[in-house]
């Protein structure tokens, strides 16, 4: 077992879709873990269809599914479900994202998977959690965040689905967690995880701000545009950059570097003209020469850069966080290194059913094809899929 891979020798069962759930698949396996991940097989997870699609395949899920094995069961046949169970004989945990009670229906109620895998970790990364008047409800990242107040600060779209990402991360090191205590004692665990959760969880700042009083929604937290030490600015060049002097210090250094000693006194205004002075000053230079004066002065100033922009970053580069499979789509590793070494990011991701048959053979269950037809299992002819790829090879330019 090499440092980078603490999880080798885990298997993970992953029944997810979409984003959330395969994000802390992902994070497992580039851990070192097993994960077969259960797809329906007309469509499979409809991640795989997740725009932009170049030369057919989703950027997205190649991101995402990289590392994993792909079987495809129809778990509303039985057969398929018998392909399921003696699975989980040999796994150790299961990732599931179904609605509260879906697993249940499918015949995998929670006390009957720990009477029959007593071993094994269970979870379920939901909406809104396995209890509570919003259980049942639907939604999205989105919905999760304004719910749990996290929208407040600016009352405009989030630039990024922290609910999801955020839920993926906390259902991931629930499952670690989980497993240590399994190991220890010998007993599994069933894991409600949710995104509302890991959305209030994350908006803890914005609490402890209206320990100070109720704030309405659209309010600014320091930290999100209130203060003008610390915002996002409009260069000469029409590009941005963030200006994050939030220590006196820092402020004090800013202010003597563009020979305006009088701002100092504006350290932590929130007053608009405060703002509008301190654009004044940012905005007689371009993106290029801030950057320049931030590393003259040692700064914490840095550029808005686009996505491609961020790739291309040295630091970014260097760090190979980053970077591209075979295919030249974005691959991702894990953002941490261990004694030194940063797990890799897998190149392969399987087509849907890839590994069905291997799958198959493994757990000793030989099956014509007919059977496995007739049972749901392995990959069927879909045509959202054929169309969706031929629309996008159609788009993809040609190199």
């Amino acid at each position: 077992m090499s440092a980078s891979r603490p999880l080798a020798g885990v298997t993970v069962v992953d029944l997810s879709r979409h984003l959330p759930g395969p994000l802390a698949a992902k994070l497992l396996a580039d851990l070192g873990a097993r994960v077969v991940k259960v797809e329906e097989p007309r469509d499979g997870d409809p991640l795989r269809l997740a725009p932009p699609l170049v030369g057919g395949w989703s950027a997205l899920a190649a991101a995402l599914l990289s590392g994993v094995e792909s079987v495809a069961l129809d778990l509303k046949s039985e057969t398929a479900r018998e392909v399921l169970a003696a699975l989980l004989e040999r796994a150790d945990a299961l990732l599931e994202t179904f609605r509260p009670g879906t697993l249940a229906r499918l015949g995998f109620p929670p006390g009957e998977l720990a009477r029959r895998y007593p071993r094994l970790v269970v979870c379920s990364l939901s909406g809104y959690g396995e209890d509570g008047p919003q259980a049942a409800r639907t939604g999205h990242d989105l919905t999760y965040q304004a719910l749990a107040g996290a929208l407040a600060p600016t009352a405009r779209m989030p630039a990024l689905p922290l609910a999801d990402l955020l839920g993926a991360w906390s259902a991931a090191l629930a499952v670690v967690a989980a497993l240590r205590r399994r190991d220890a004692t010998g007993r599994g665990a069933r894991i409600d995880a949710s995104l509302y959760d890991a959305a209030l969880h994350a908006n803890l700042v914005d609490w402890a701000e209206e320990a100070g009083g109720e704030r309405e929604v659209g309010r600014p937290l320091p930290l999100s545009g209130a203060l003008a030490c610390y915002n996002l600015y409009m260069t000469a060049d029409r590009g941005y950059v963030a200006l994050a002097c939030l220590e006196r210090h820092f402020w004090e250094r800013f202010c003597a570097a563009v020979g305006r000693e009088d701002l100092v006194r504006r350290h932590l205004d929130t007053r608009p003209e405060a703002k509008r002075a301190v654009q004044a000053v940012v905005g007689a230079r371009t993106r290029d020469e801030w950057a320049a004066l931030a590393r003259e002065h040692d700064l914490p100033i840095e550029p808005v850069l686009s996505a491609a922009e961020a790739r291309a970053h040295p630091q970014a580069r260097l760090r190979a966080v980053v970077g591209a499979g075979d295919d030249g789509l974005p691959r991702v590793a894990f953002p941490a290194r261990f004694d030194g070494e940063r797990p890799a990011a897998s190149g392969r991701v399987p087509g849907l059913g890839e590994d069905t048959d291997a799958l198959l053979a493994e757990l000793g269950m030989t099956m014509t094809g007919r059977e496995k037809r007739a049972g749901g299992i392995g990959r069927r002819p879909s045509v959202r899929r054929a169309f969706a790829r031929w629309v996008a090879k159609r788009r993809t330019p040609k190199v």
